[in-house]
This record gives C-alpha cells, sequence and structure tokens, in this order.
C-alpha cells in the first residue's frame, strides 16, 4: 500500500491552538480526498469539532516499487571522453605507402579525401580498394582539386557553376562506383575554399557550393578553426585543427588538447606522410596512432563515423515504457536514413537499487551491458545497433 504522510498547513496548525490539550484525537472523518496518485499532493478536508482543516499529502514510495529508471544516450560511444578523427587530404601516393600501412599497424582507422583526378587513383584502384575493406574511408575532395589559392591549379575563380558541379559529382560517382555502396560519403573542400568564381559572385556560388556538396555528401570538412563541440556543429563545414605541415608527435598531440579537454571531436588533417607536400614524418604519425590506442578513454575513428554517431544521438527518441520490480524497456526512434546512419549508439541507463545481474536485449536479440558503476544505484552501458526499436533491460532472478 502506498504510506501517505501528512503535513499540516498553517491554518491547521492555528486552528489545532485552540483545541482543548493541544491534541487530535485518535480518530477523525475525511469529507474528501482529491487525489491520492504516487508522488503527487493530495489534499484533503479534515473536519473535527466544526473546524475545517486543509492538510497536505505526499505519497512515498509504495513498498517494493522501483523508481522510474534513466536512461540516456552517451555524447561518445562507450561512454569515452573526446573523439578524434586522422584525415588525410589528396589522395596521393603516401596515402598508400605510409599512411595506411601505419594505420593497419596499430588497428585504427582513417578518413581518405580522394582527389579522382590524380594519378594514384587512377593507377592503383585495387589498393584503395584495400584501403577501405580494411575499415578506412574514402571520401571526396573533387576531381581535379579546384583552388582559390593562385598557385595551385587548376583556379577555382575560372570555375563556372556547372564545372563545380561536375567536380563534386564526379568524384562522388567513381568512389561510390569502385566501393559498390551507398552508405554515403563525406567531403573536404580543396584548400578549404567554400565558394569559387569570380570575386563578385562569392556570395552566390558559395550557396551553390554548399548545395552540390550536399546533394552528394551527409558532412563536410572546412579548416582551421579548432576543435568542434558535437551539440555546435555545422554540418558542411566542420573544422580541422589546423596545419600539420612538418609537425613531430609532442606538437601533434598539443592540437588535440583543447578537444580532449573539453570532450569535444579534434579533426586532424594531414596531407603527405615521409613525402608528396605538407608532410609529417612517417615517426610522427606512428607516434600518435600510438597514443591514440594506448588511450582507450579516446574515441578514435573516421570522419564519416564521428559524424554518424552524433548525428544519430541528436536525432533519436528514447522512452522509458515501463519499469516494475524485474525490469523495464525503452523504445527508441531512428529517424535519420538507415541506409547511412547505421553506427550503435550507446544507452547508459541508470538502475534502482544494486542489480547484481541484468540482462539486456536489443529487439530479442542479446546484448552485452557493461557496468559503469555501482553505489545506490546501479549504472551500465550498453552498445545499441542503428533501427534497434525496443531495449528491454531485466534483472536476473535467484
Amino acid at each position: 500500500m502506498w504510506l501517505l504522510k501528512s503535513v499540516r498547513s498553517a491554518n491547521a496548525n492555528r486552528a489545532l491552538t485552540n483545541v482543548p490539550g493541544g491534541h487530535l484525537p485518535l480518530e477523525f472523518g475525511c469529507s474528501s480526498i482529491v487525489s491520492n496518485q504516487p508522488y503527487q499532493t493530495s489534499v484533503m478536508k479534515i473536519t473535527w469539532l466544526g473546524f475545517s482543516v486543509g492538510v497536505a499529502l505526499f505519497a512515498l514510495v509504495m513498498e517494493g516499487q522501483n523508481p522510474t529508471p534513466k536512461a540516456t544516450i552517451t555524447t561518445w560511444p562507450q561512454g569515452r571522453s573526446a573523439a578524434i578523427s586522422l584525415t588525410f587530404d589528396d589522395g596521393i601516393n603516401t596515402d598508400l605507402d605510409f599512411a595506411g600501412p601505419i594505420l593497419k599497424k596499430h588497428h585504427l582507422n582513417g578518413t581518405f579525401f580522394v582527389t579522382t583526378g590524380m594519378g594514384p587513383w587512377e593507377k592503383r584502384k585495387p589498393e584503395w580498394k584495400q584501403l577501405a575493406q580494411d575499415g578506412n574511408e574514402l571520401a571526396n575532395h573533387t576531381v581535379h582539386h579546384p583552388c582559390l589559392l593562385p598557385e595551385i591549379t587548376p583556379h577555382s575563380q575560372d570555375y563556372t557553376p556547372e564545372m563545380m558541379e561536375s567536380e563534386v559529382a564526379g568524384a562522388a560517382r567513381q568512389i561510390t562506383e569502385l566501393l559498390n555502396t551507398h552508405r554515403g560519403l563525406t567531403f573536404a573542400y580543396p584548400c578549404g575554399n567554400m565558394s569559387f568564381g569570380r570575386p563578385q559572385d562569392e556570395v552566390k556560388n558559395a550557396a551553390l557550393y554548399a548545395r552540390y556538396v550536399s546533394g552528394h555528401a551527409f558532412g563536410a570538412r572546412g579548416v582551421g578553426m579548432g576543435a568542434v563541440s558535437s551539440d555546435e556543429l555545422n554540418v558542411l563545414d566542420i573544422s580541422d585543427l589546423g596545419p600539420t605541415a612538418g609537425k613531430g608527435f609532442i606538437d601533434l598531440l598539443k592540437m588535440a588538447e583543447p578537444a580532449l579537454g573539453a570532450h569535444n571531436w579534434g579533426v586532424y588533417c594531414f596531407h603527405g606522410v615521409g613525402g608528396d607536400w605538407l608532410s609529417v614524418t612517417p615517426d610522427a604519425l606512428d607516434e600518435l596512432t600510438d597514443y591514440l590506442v594506448r588511450h582507450k578513454e579516446v574515441w578514435t575513428a573516421t570522419f564519416g563515423d564521428v559524424l554518424r554517431y552524433i548525428q544519430e544521438r541528436k536525432a533519436a527518441s528514447i522512452d522509458v515504457k515501463q519499469a516494475n520490480a524485474g525490469g523495464f524497456t525503452i523504445a527508441m526512434g531512428w529517424p535519420l536514413d538507415q541506409q547511412v546512419y547505421d553506427v550503435p549508439l550507446t544507452l547508459q541507463m541508470e538502475l534502482p537499487g544494486v542489480w547484481s545481474e541484468v540482462t539486456v536485449t536489443g529487439d530479442g536479440k542479446k546484448l552485452v551491458p557493461e557496468l559503469a558503476a555501482q553505489k545506490n544505484s546501479t549504472v551500465i552501458m550498453v552498445d545499441v545497433p542503428a533501427q534497434t526499436k525496443v531495449v528491454l533491460v531485466s534483472q536476473e532472478a535467484h
């Protein structure tokens, strides 16, 4: 039964001072009870010796009843503290000769923004495909790398809207055909330029460029503004951490410190590794990847997968549908395109009391919970596959 605790109002206290002896009798009559629902204030009128007294009642927890569990989606998978992405521009030989093998050595994956009109793409397609099969992301960096910088050709000042649209669409088509996938692509602006054409046309062309990119990518990397907050990012202009050329491991690590300290997303932008242009040494990249592997609290993943997680987390809905002594269910909604947004989300659940053994299933399939904390309550985390509709959490009986 619900245990009720009565709290006398100021008027009731004053009324009781006029009662002979100042004591309530053992029995009294209730003329009406407005509500007796759990956790809600109830008001009942008590009539005794001609006095009408308003009394507030607060319902306490029913014996054996558990409060509603709390469920949230963690900012980063498995409750990690921050995210890092290693990206490599241009689709050049050193991507395949040095960067790819270093990532594979440390069991990490990166994102390679390839320019499909450059020689290495055409001449080494089987190796690019293998790079993707190893778990790396191949992404769009246009066909010919048009740029507003005067020292880089082709000059995007000379581009018409039709030419720029062809640059974006052509590279997207070639990458998709090689990979035989429709999981979606990301994009990086050559030279970080987000417009093209003559100076007097740059404003309207910037809007056109964004339209071309959004038609062939679900997100894009810009340049140089530093770490990114997952709650404030612009999906078509996600900043990188700044220039990496010539930096050793210590300086590369310092670039990530703002992201790591603020629990944000840091995106490295590399070009050459051990050669080509704007390069870092293989040793510098090797030390950085080794550091990231050893620091499991940091989530290192491809640019596309980090963006997928962020967008899925922000769009997903979670609703605790029922709770009882034995467990509860969570209904989840995944409104984004399931062909593109397919990474698991990590649910964190605070369970009332101490649960010694917990079983979790997603749409009937067993999931593996991880104990995060246990004191007065039990906190678990579990990775939930994309598009899972119902998560059932139950306490195993003994």
